[in-house]
């Protein structure tokens, strides 16, 4: 138990000294979920409208239970194609919430795509437009009383009030998506905003790059479908490798399992409900020095609900490569 509070306690100085020193801090880099494959419009505007329907999918994370402090996420993400200017279109919002630590982080983000419908398959470039707020909640600092080596109650470092920043952020995407297979990239944060904090906290959001792909491979004597798919992540110093393997039974069940590199094994499974309606479930068993910290793994669940909503005249329906 000693142990475990000391690597607390000393993973919680190193990230609040970060933010009392004048050297330059980098933001965690986008919030981490498990089940991208159903909302990929988070992490790429490309692919807004794409399935040719409406689409509102909603994940909430718990990370690293057992940890204070964990980062704790919550995402919305809704999506529909139309006709602008009489070419296809798309159209969408992004909401996503998370607190770790000190920080809260807030982003809402507008998405607009073009989409070229080719014979099977559908090409699309989209871009996302939308403010972040981050507020730095001073009032959990606690400092012992007569202070310590390293800071003083009355040390001016120490901020004791909350201080609340926000910026305008940008990002660009592109997807192609096929009945069998999809790929996209894409680049959030494209100029790396600054949140303008009233005591200029040197926080700002890194550059951050992705890319997906997946494929679907329909079982010809079973009522099942392999469904691999890949996600890398890129921000600043920090890499992530996500591969998954879901497998669908009857267009209605699915089970699967995935593998982050250095963090975590992935458990998934999920459910058509109805009338448009699915409902997943993601457990994240730590495979990092966290898990030997204490760490309970991590909890997921998603929401999601489709339907078709007719906007103008359609050359053609098109259905995803996601469950939908």
């Amino acid at each position: 138990m000693a142990l475990v509070f000391r690597r607390i306690f000393s993973a919680t100085f190193v990230f609040f000294a970060l933010f009392c020193t004048r050297i330059e801090a980098v933001a965690q880099f986008d919030s981490q979920f498990s089940q991208n494959m159903f909302n990929p419009l988070v992490f790429n505007p490309g692919y807004a409208g794409n399935s040719g329907r409406v689409n509102v999918t909603a994940a909430n994370r718990q990370q690293w239970v057992g940890i204070e402090g964990a980062p704790t996420a919550t995402v919305v993400g809704a999506d529909m194609s139309t006709f602008l200017l009489g070419s296809p279109a798309g159209v969408g919002l992004v909401l996503v919430n998370e607190e770790v630590g000190f920080f809260n982080t807030l982003q809402i983000s507008g998405v607009l795509s073009r989409r070229f419908e080719l014979n099977e398959s559908v090409l699309s470039a989209g871009v996302s437009l939308g403010l972040v707020n981050q507020v730095f909640d001073a009032s959990k600092v606690v400092v012992a009383p007569g202070g310590s080596d390293y800071h003083k109650p009355d040390d001016p470092a120490i901020f004791g009030e909350e201080e609340n920043g926000t910026t305008a952020d940008i990002g660009f995407g592109a997807a192609w998506v096929h009945p069998r297979f999809h790929a996209g990239i894409s680049v959030l944060h494209l100029f790396a905003p600054k949140p303008n904090f009233k005591h200029q906290l040197p926080v700002y959001l890194p550059r951050s790059f992705f890319f997906s792909a997946g494929y679907v491979h329909q079982m010809e004597e079973a009522p099942v479908a392999w469904r691999p798919s890949v996600l890398i992540k890129n921000s600043g110093p920090s890499w992530q490798f996500d591969v998954n393997m879901l497998a669908l039974f009857r267009d209605k069940y699915w089970a699967g399992l995935g593998w982050r590199l250095q963090d975590a094994v992935l458990l998934m499974a999920g459910l058509e409900i109805g009338n448009g309606i699915r409902a997943g479930y993601s457990y994240n068993i730590s495979t990092s020095a966290l898990g030997r910290a204490g760490s309970g793994g991590s909890h997921e669940i998603m929401l999601g609900y489709t339907f078709d909503l007719s906007l103008g005249k359609r050359n053609m329906r098109y259905k995803s490569v996601r469950f939908l």
